[in-house]
């Protein structure tokens, strides 16, 4: 089961994102799996959730008196699985979030739409298989209201470019709004870290030209490497 926390200060904005949620879940099979409940800022800071529900947290950036980052850097802490989003009019501060290691599920833009809401939620209950188990080895990813999934497997190299990432796969070139350690920490070991710009898959790895300074990839790609990550290259290739 689903369970929506709606968190904000303001009784008007908390009824407004009731009503999308409610509105969006009619026309989602799902949805009569869902609960949707609201908390203060300063509640939600000391929110502790219960086992077998998959949790969804609605953020702001900014609250006036508690800093929604914080709520957020606490929650995936402490809960690695849990779906936070954040609902904001302040999109400037969407880099911050991104450095802070959050991994966050999404960003919709303040005013959030019927529409907006439905898409997060289709892609939240297709990820999760309300009832059922998430997939192992899949990396989520959001962009805006969209939720992809996509099998390490897929992956052929991932960068970082102007505070956005780019997952490059054989057909699809996907870009977010993430941090690149904490994708290394996720992916672990079948990827490396050959530049302060760049993750590849170990598996799609063609040629490693030590001279030159960049790896091939099985797509023809070619990703440059770094004098910090060369040894750790190096190593990788020794032991294939």
């Amino acid at each position: 089961m689903l369970r929506i926390i709606i968190c904000d200060e303001k009784k008007e904005c908390i009824n407004k994102t009731y009503g999308l949620i409610s509105r969006a879940l009619r026309d989602i099979p799902e949805g009569r799996k869902t609960e949707v409940f609201s908390a203060s800022p300063e509640v939600l800071y000391k929110y502790k959730i219960k086992d077998n529900y998959t949790y969804l947290f609605l953020l702001d950036v900014i609250y006036a008196d508690v800093n929604g980052i914080e709520i957020a850097k606490r929650l995936r802490k402490q809960y690695k699985d849990v779906f936070i989003v954040f609902i904001t009019n302040h999109t400037e501060l969407m880099s911050m979030v991104v450095n802070q290691n959050i991994m966050p599920s999404g960003f919709l833009a303040e005013p959030a739409s019927e529409n907006d809401i439905k898409m997060m939620l289709l892609g939240i209950f297709d990820y999760t298989k309300i009832g059922g188990k998430t997939e192992a080895n899949t990396l989520t990813l959001s962009t805006g209201s969209a939720v992809y999934k996509i099998r390490y497997d897929e992956i052929i190299f991932i960068e970082a470019l102007n505070k956005k990432i780019y997952i490059y796969t054989e057909t699809q070139r996907i870009s977010c709004y993430n941090s690149l350690y904490g994708l290394e920490e996720e992916l672990g070991s079948g990827f490396i870290r050959c530049h302060k710009s760049f993750i590849v898959n170990k598996d799609k790895i063609k040629n490693v030209y030590m001279a030159e300074m960049y790896i091939e990839m099985t797509n023809g790609s070619r990703v440059s490497m770094s004098r910090t990550y060369k040894s750790a290259v190096r190593e990788m290739m020794s032991e294939v």
